[in-house]
């Protein structure tokens, strides 16, 4: 008996090949479009150790209080506020600007850096009217170059 069920097995898939073909394709891209909540939705692209990561827009970024995003930021330091330890810069590319929080020592005005952080949303609610703000937990500064602040560029408090 089991003989026959191996034969008719055998017989039922007689082309391997039309299987593993259809397998291969949902494995393969299943993997490729599971590879996490990294947002790689801009034109310009970074080098990481080995491999070339997406830069986002500033301007593409949105809010999403449930889910964290990890991704990746280019642009120039405009404005830093100090804290005891760490403090926050605001980063500008050329579609926007955003506030980046870091525990790391702050980047100097007019630097271009590009980080890695993740999306944060931050949830203010002033007599029923939400006014949160979305701002970037920087998780790794991945370059810094130095440069000249603008005579627009400030500290934050001067």
């Amino acid at each position: 008996m089991v003989f026959q069920q191996k034969n008719f097995f055998l017989s039922s898939c007689s082309n391997y090949k039309f299987w593993l073909v259809p397998i291969g394709v949902v494995l393969f891209g299943g993997g490729v479009m599971g590879c996490g909540n990294v947002a790689q939705l801009g034109s310009n692209t970074i080098k990481i150790s080995d491999r070339a990561v997406g830069v986002t827009p500033i301007s593409d970024i949105q809010p999403n209080p449930q889910a964290a995003t990890k991704i990746y930021l280019e642009g120039k330091v405009t404005i830093k506020a100090p804290f005891l330890t760490g403090g926050a810069y605001q980063l500008q590319d050329t579609t926007g600007k955003i506030w980046v929080f870091t525990n790391q020592t702050l980047p100097n005005l007019g630097d271009r850096v590009a980080i890695a952080g993740e999306v944060k949303f931050q949830s203010i609610s002033i007599d029923g009217q939400e006014i949160g703000e979305v701002y970037v937990q920087e998780e790794k500064q991945l370059e810094r170059q130095s440069g000249q602040p603008e005579a627009s560029v400030q500290t934050a408090g001067s």
